[in-house]
């Protein structure tokens, strides 16, 4: 009887470490975290890295997805460690991947999705751990953007009517706007994008009003910035001078007295000119 009891004792106190282990946590395996690039350029190299701490345990597996499909498993035990799956075996640099990095090489617009890593931990807690980031895969504009004005002149007062276009690519770039280096967070400010077989321009206008703060030296600047990501940064920039009023036609001209002399002369002798002509018609006529 004794016996029977210490049996039920010892399974009751095992089961107690067993609910408290599962209550607190007790699986060693934590902080599971990937570093993973925002976006890359299609053609590049790019590593996906999963971090974590086993906590003393023994590693069983790390698993890589992108979104439900299993591309890269990597299990200690066996021999080989690492296997892959799908269009990723020709993607994956074996050479320069373990159980927490996988190289891809030649990155293509298919690989554009959310990754997620998945760890797990060794008998006897076998817990998994899981986390996942999304990776953009830009096709970039080929070039820097273009700015046109209307005309290279303006007084103050005028409104200004720039656009701004950039080559085409996946995805279209942002464009922003600066005067004299200022941003600019005016209303009159448009972004189209036109899209030709997945490829993306953007043509942006603006129409900002001149003032006379505007000018530095004379001349007001101009820039486009176009960006995609942090993996394409352009700018391109125009001048615009200052239209000023011309002296002479809020003044009027000027003369000498010499050249005013000059002036009658030359009306006497003309009207003078006129009435011998006339004498001479009307005698020709008579």
């Amino acid at each position: 009887m004794k016996s029977t009891a210490r049996r039920r004792n010892s399974r009751s106190l095992d089961l107690l470490l067993l609910i408290l282990a599962v209550a607190t946590g007790v699986n060693g395996l934590q902080n599971v975290s990937v570093d993973i690039p925002e976006a890359v350029a299609v053609g590049s190299t790019v590593n996906l890295t999963c971090r974590y701490d086993l906590q003393g345990d023994v590693l069983y597996a790390v698993k890589w997805y992108k979104g439900k499909d299993e591309f890269y498993r990597y299990l200690p035990k066996e021999m080989p460690p690492i296997s892959t799956f799908g269009d990723f075996k020709h993607k994956i640099i074996e050479s320069r991947s373990d159980a927490h990095k996988v190289t891809l090489v030649d990155v293509t617009s298919d690989l554009d999705g959310k990754y997620k890593c998945e760890v797990t931990n060794d008998l006897p807690n076998f817990h998994t751990l899981q986390t996942s980031k999304y990776m953009h895969v830009a096709h970039l504009p080929v070039g820097g953007p273009e700015v046109l004005v209307e005309k290279q002149r303006y007084a103050v007062g005028e409104i200004v009517k720039a656009n701004c276009t950039t080559p085409s690519g996946n995805p279209p770039a942002n464009i922003t706007w600066t005067v004299n280096g200022h941003l600019l967070n005016s209303t009159i400010l448009k972004n189209i994008q036109a899209e030709n077989d997945n490829f993306s321009s953007t043509y942006a206008l603006l129409e900002y009003e001149i003032t006379q703060d505007s000018y530095r030296n004379g001349r007001v600047q101009i820039t486009c910035h176009a960006n995609v990501f942090q993996l394409y940064k352009r700018d391109a920039s125009i001048h615009i001078d200052e239209e000023k009023p011309r002296l002479a036609s809020v003044l009027g001209t000027r003369d000498s007295p010499q050249t005013k002399a000059g002036a009658v002369k030359n009306k006497i002798a003309q009207s003078l000119i006129v009435m011998l002509v006339v004498n001479s018609i009307q005698q020709v006529l008579r």
